[in-house]
């Protein structure tokens, strides 16, 4: 107890929060000051103090804590508020403050913790290491852009690692032989003096010297009118052709070019300037080798930070807004800092306007290495590290994994190995494991395109197009590890079609339906939303349907790209559904009938409901429906005890002839159980469009 008394004292003394008690004044701080200014050297523990009575100010109202969140303070995002409890504590609204915060040792760790009526959280509060100690890996003092020297010099060190250093990055390119068919040549006067601007041009990338090392750019475009916006069209090639000032081109072309230069190279590949954007025939064939321009890349640069084409990649900040917080306490040499502070870059990457454009997944991807320039910091993402400003040395968590063996059960979740391609920053969900290399990739695809399913596309046409260059790739790496067709239906490989037929919707967060056609209702391409495509294939399964024929039709040759049509034709138990309300996309399934008779066929006894009600999760709202048609598709070992089975939730808009609206799912105390029940009905010829 003396030290915490001592260790709040000396907090208040550096900091602007107040100290709370029902006098208004905390007497382990009052005899503090009288210990420093009237030399009055009375032991601390001669202070009367319960810690309970000390609490301390921290935001007085709702809207200042949502900006701190919103600001990225570690204490204050992500807190867990629970609304309408009845245990809530009056203690921060006794106080006259929104939240209080405490600190104290819990055992040998020191913690501290903030209240409010509606929950708190704790942190725990660690040493910091000496800036010369080996395995410092926080940075606590940045400069007030991103375009500093010290910005600059932490990213050439992260080039130079990774170009000396990093063999599984050097493999994954053949830069020197591989050119795209266009790029911009940068041209930057010899000295400084010379008074001429530097300049750009269009040029074949086959009449670049061979050698030449080229990079890419990564930005959002914007909601500009088209016809404002520089681009590559058949009435201004023979502008762009010849040398141009670079000063005419948006901030964020501007920038890129810098950066450009800063490392050498000449030769720049921006979308807008080298591929016609009034050629239809151009634009198909550009984008069909969009894998080949990106990996070929000495690196990607990301306007991560820029809402569109003049938003440039470098910006001013607030310093203390970014690096960790230091906390220092009386008694003790060292500083300290939150533990949250090794994640807290999350949040300014992920709440970044790029990072949500749907192209955006495939060129991280298939880049070697990416450079983002973000509001706050500078992140870099290579195949061997992942570091940003305030973690210069990498993120501690960070376990490279080049390959498809099986991975650490507890590696961290910020970074995935998606086997052919680089791990990538800061992914909510993490594929499945397995010893098998052509499940892992399949399991690698399932959460990739989950995670690609949730971004935004400005021409939705483009949903299969924009992940063309990755599912080449991946057909690739299926053929290298087992010869033969290995067939791709808009978005799902026929290897596993039968299990991730059962993606879904998730729950609460309903999609929205093209409103054109791109893809049949079978496929998750079909959607906009937040979709889930499972990898169950990688535990014990049993296929109850099988893929009598598959009749697909594309504009093309290229089988991953846009389709006219797409038709499957399953076998399997079917039945019919007859479902409850619900105010979301799920609804709890009351009935199911056999097709010939109508008998209704139980799921699981009453006494069996802690196994879980059978549900439908529906595509979208308009889907709800409370009578449908089901084809049992897939069972699996519940994830607690027990046996699921997913099937489709159908509606019928012709003979035979069905669109998918949901997915059903309903759970069976064994395999026997779910075996009787699946027999129930009776197997059936169903055409999926």
């Amino acid at each position: 107890m003396p030290e915490i008394i001592e260790l709040l004292a000396t907090t208040l003394i550096q900091s602007s929060f107040i100290p709370l008690n029902s006098y208004g004044f905390s007497p382990c701080l009052v005899t503090y000051l009288i210990r420093n200014l009237t030399g009055d050297q009375r032991p601390i523990e001669d202070c009367y103090c319960v810690f309970d009575n000390h609490p301390f100010g921290h935001h007085r109202d709702e809207d200042s804590f949502a900006r701190s969140a919103r600001q990225g303070c570690v204490m204050c995002s992500d807190f867990p508020f629970h609304r309408g409890q009845e245990d809530q504590s009056d203690k921060a609204k006794e106080y006259g403050y929104f939240t209080i915060f405490k600190v104290a040792y819990d055992g040998d760790t020191l913690c501290m913790t903030v209240d409010s009526d509606y929950g708190s959280k704790t942190i725990e509060l660690l040493p910091v290491k000496p800036l010369w100690t080996p395995g410092n890996e926080l940075k606590f003092n940045l400069d007030c852009s991103t375009d500093s020297p010290q910005t600059w010099s932490m990213v050439f060190n992260w080039m130079k690692t990774c170009s000396w250093f990093h063999n599984g990055c050097k493999s994954k390119s053949d830069g020197t032989k591989y050119r795209p068919t266009r790029l911009l040549e940068i041209n930057y006067p010899k000295s400084v003096y010379s008074g001429s601007p530097p300049t750009f041009r269009l040029v074949s990338g086959d009449g670049c010297a061979q050698g030449s090392p080229y990079v890419t750019l990564s930005y959002r475009w914007g909601n500009k009118p088209l016809g404002s916006t520089l681009r590559l069209l058949k009435g201004t090639s023979s502008y762009l052709e010849r040398p141009n000032p670079i000063n005419f081109l948006p901030k964020t072309f501007r920038d890129a070019m810098d950066i450009a230069y800063r490392f050498g190279i000449r030769y720049l590949w921006i979308d807008r300037l080298c591929i016609f954007q009034d050629s239809e025939e151009d634009w198909r064939k550009e984008a069909g080798t969009m894998q080949g321009v990106y990996r070929n890349a000495s690196f990607c640069i990301s306007a991560l930070g820029a809402d569109d084409d003049e938003g440039g990649c470098f910006f001013s900040r607030n310093p203390e807004l970014v690096q960790p917080t230091l906390v220092n306490l009386n008694g003790k040499k060292e500083a300290f800092r939150a533990d949250l502070e090794d994640t807290a870059w999350r949040t300014a990457f992920l709440d970044q306007p790029l990072i949500h454009r749907g192209w955006v997944l495939q060129e991280r991807l298939m880049s070697p290495r990416t450079i983002y320039f973000g509001r706050k910091q500078v992140f870099w993402e290579c195949s061997e590290v992942h570091a940003c400003e305030t973690h210069p040395e990498g993120f501690s968590k960070f376990s490279p994994m080049l390959d498809s063996s099986p991975t650490d059960q507890n590696k961290c979740q910020d970074d995935v190995n998606f086997g052919l391609w680089k791990q990538l920053i800061a992914t909510p969900i993490v594929p499945g494991t397995t010893t098998d290399p052509r499940m892992q990739l399949l399991a690698n695809w399932s959460t990739t395109m989950s995670l690609y399913s949730s971004t935004q596309l400005t021409v939705p046409s483009d949903k299969l197009v924009a992940v063309s260059g990755l599912a080449k790739d991946a057909r690739k790496g299926l053929q290298s590890i087992r010869p033969g067709r290995h067939r791709y239906f808009a978005g799902l490989w026929e290897d596993v079609l039968i299990e991730t037929l059962a993606w879904y919707v998730r729950v609460g967060t309903p999609a929205n339906r093209s409103v054109d056609y791109r893809a049949p209702s079978w496929s998750w391409a079909s959607l906009d939303g937040h979709i889930i495509i499972p990898d169950t294939f990688l535990e014990e399964t049993t296929e109850l349907s099988s893929l009598l024929s598959a009749d697909m039709h594309f504009f093309g040759e290229d089988d991953t790209r846009e389709l006219k049509s797409g038709m499957l034709t399953l076998y399997g138990p079917a039945c019919i559904i007859e479902t409850g309300v619900s105010s979301d996309n799920q609804c709890e399934v009351k009935a199911f009938r056999r097709f010939y008779d109508l008998q209704s066929v139980e799921c699981n006894k009453a006494e069996e409901a802690w196994l879980g009600k059978p549900t439908v999760i529906f595509d979208t709202i308009d889907d709800v429906r409370s009578e449908l048609f089901c084809i049992w598709i897939v069972a699996q070992p519940a994830a607690s005890r027990g046996w699921q089975a997913s099937g489709l939730a159908l509606r019928c808009v012709g003979p035979n002839t069905y669109l998918r609206v949901g997915v059903v799912s309903c759970y069976h105390l064994n395999q026997a159980e779910f075996e009787r029940f699946a027999e129930a009905f009776a197997r059936t010829e169903m055409k999926l469009i």
